[in-house]
């Protein structure tokens, strides 16, 4: 088994180096609560984990839920071991493969189903059907969410190996937004938003000539973003979608579906051979070659492109960004002497053949692949609780916002209202303390649809998660629906292996041909049919059909 699972991580390495809850009465939101019967344990319990953290900015190591933990339920959760960076992932499968004892607890590691019905099938992780049956939040959520929560979880076997994670965020199914920073549109294009790709360029070409900063030198950085980590902040896909139906975000943190597939009539398509991509490229390669675009959007990190877009003076016209300009990323409030009130969502574009989409994407709750149980564990059914508990209400606001009474507070429907009118059940304190929380992509939540909304909206208090579910409510309209979306599929070990050969393989390339199309080291024009001719080498034909395949048997069980 070693020497075949050390196989497959060798070859994917080198491929891969570059719904909605019940209605409900409103005074009846369900909250879900901690198992006081289980917790806490009469002894001091200690369970060892390691971690996947995307996050550059905010440790799982060192963090008050930690602390909340201890508390609770009487465990010691000790994370020996964090793996960061863009080969996070890949460091945690060569760690697996050369330790001869695992830890207790995987809390993420951005598996997709195809690997973690690998690991499952080696015995890595363990079954969680027994225990899950005992844990009553778990069993609360399959009622709140519905059939698709479970079955989202379930491998080819029929069996569940990790808890997940529930994020039902209205606004996150629009993630793919562009701003624009308004006194340069007032000062540029008299006030008037950017509506064509044609009037964005000259947006652009404008800010890189006019001077709109007033200093008297070309310092100005017309557009900017980045690929590498955070939040949807690939100017390409809301560009695209001027061009060609795009569901892919590039440098996103979750890779669970066929990244640049989408359905059209039950028929799986591929968009990175059709001529729409193609114009797509072209128009973000005359960004390039004329200054437009940032040539660091390829290398810069969070942090880098931040600290340009919110630089004194002011340097950039546009970013590419699924949260808000001048609010972090993990914040849920605005921060009160910010300039995010100068910048505006740009709505999508339209493209010079009448194309204007908007990014789409459905609830996944396998998400990253959050709360596995190792064969080492020798304590699974407290291993199993404790996953219960963090994705208790409780657990949910500590993980998020850090301790109560200074991130987060519960209120009373009597204080105001949530996020479009629902009915408000926590408030979100202004401040927040480094390593309160956990990085959004290691917790094992339950935001689902009606608490999310129970976020109090008050009265001249701006508040992010209200914005952003404004922005994606202004998107939806271009929308071509969720049943365009590929799902995140669970297929046989076999057919999931081959599929992640071949995933890892073409959706590398993809990437890295895109990339030098836009860069001018591939030419669109004389290199384009070199290009399809490798995608056909590297076997797009029958990864397009297996992936036809495995949606014809999702639907074909979605309907049992």
């Amino acid at each position: 088994m070693r020497r075949l699972l050390c196989l497959m991580l060798v070859l994917i390495m080198l491929f891969a180096q570059v719904c909605a809850a019940a209605a409900q009465d409103a005074d009846q939101v369900p909250v879900l609560s901690i198992n006081s019967t289980v917790f806490p344990l009469p002894s001091t319990l200690t369970l060892t984990a390691w971690v996947v953290n995307a996050s550059a900015s905010i440790s799982a190591t060192d963090s008050y839920v930690l602390t909340w933990i201890r508390e609770k339920a009487n465990i010691n959760l000790v994370i020996d071991r964090e793996f960061t960076g863009n080969e996070a992932k890949n460091q945690l499968m060569l760690a697996i493969e050369a330790s001869d004892h695992l830890p207790d607890l995987l809390l993420c590691t951005r598996w997709t189903k195809a690997e973690c019905a690998l690991y499952s099938s080696y015995g890595v992780v363990i079954c969680l059907d027994e225990y899950l049956q005992d844990c009553v939040n778990w069993n609360r959520l399959n009622e709140i969410c519905g059939p698709a929560h479970a079955a989202d979880l379930r491998m080819p076997d029929g069996h569940i190996y990790c808890y997940g994670s529930v994020n039902e965020c209205f606004h996150l199914t629009h993630q793919a937004r562009m701003w624009v920073y308004r006194p340069w549109i007032d000062l540029l294009c008299d006030g008037k938003l950017p509506e064509t790709t044609e009037e964005f360029y000259t947006y652009l070409y404008r800010v890189a000539t006019l001077d709109p900063d007033g200093n008297g030198m070309v310092d100005e950085i017309p557009l900017n973003g980045q690929i590498c980590e955070g939040w949807a902040n690939d100017p390409f896909t809301f560009l695209s979608n001027a061009f060609v139906h795009n569901n892919t975000i590039w440098g996103s943190t979750n890779q669970t579906v066929a990244a640049g597939c989408y359905i059209d009539g039950g028929k799986v398509i591929c968009n990175w051979v059709e001529d729409g991509y193609r114009e797509a490229l072209r128009y973000m390669n005359r960004l390039y070659h004329d200054g437009l675009l940032n040539p660091q959007v390829f290398t810069q990190n969070y942090s880098q492109m931040i600290a340009k877009t919110l630089a004194t003076p002011h340097l950039v016209g546009a970013v590419a960004m699924g949260g808000i300009p001048d609010v972090d990323e993990t914040s849920t409030r605005i921060l009160p002497d910010g300039t995010w009130s100068e910048w505006v969502c740009l709505p999508p574009l339209e493209g010079p053949d009448g194309v204007r989409l908007s990014y789409q994407s459905t609830y996944d709750y396998f998400y990253n692949c959050n709360g596995l149980i190792t064969r080492d564990c020798e304590h699974p059914w407290e291993a199993a609780q404790l996953f219960d508990l963090l994705a208790s209400a409780e657990g949910t606001m500590v993980q998020n916002y850090g301790p109560e009474g200074i991130g987060w507070e519960w209120c009373d429907a009597s204080v105001g209202s949530g996020i479009n009118g629902s009915r408000a059940l926590y408030r979100v304190n202004k401040l927040k303390i480094q390593n309160n929380a956990w990085p959004p992509d290691v917790q094992i939540c339950s935001l689902y649809d009606t608490f999310r909304r129970g976020l109090l909206v008050e009265e001249g208090v701006l508040n992010g998660e209200d914005i952003l579910w404004q922005c994606a409510a202004a998107y939806e309209p271009y929308s071509l629906g969720v049943e365009t979306v590929y799902p995140s599929i669970s297929c046989p070990l076999e057919q999931s292996l081959a599929l992640l050969l071949y995933q890892s393989s073409i959706e590398t390339y993809v990437r890295r041909a895109s990339i030098n199309f836009i860069i001018g080291h591939m030419d669109l024009d004389r290199d384009w049919n070199t290009y399809l001719s490798q995608l056909d080498t590297l076997g797009q034909v029958e990864y397009c059909r297996m992936l036809q395949e495995g949606y014809d048997s999702y639907l074909n069980t979605a309907r049992q």
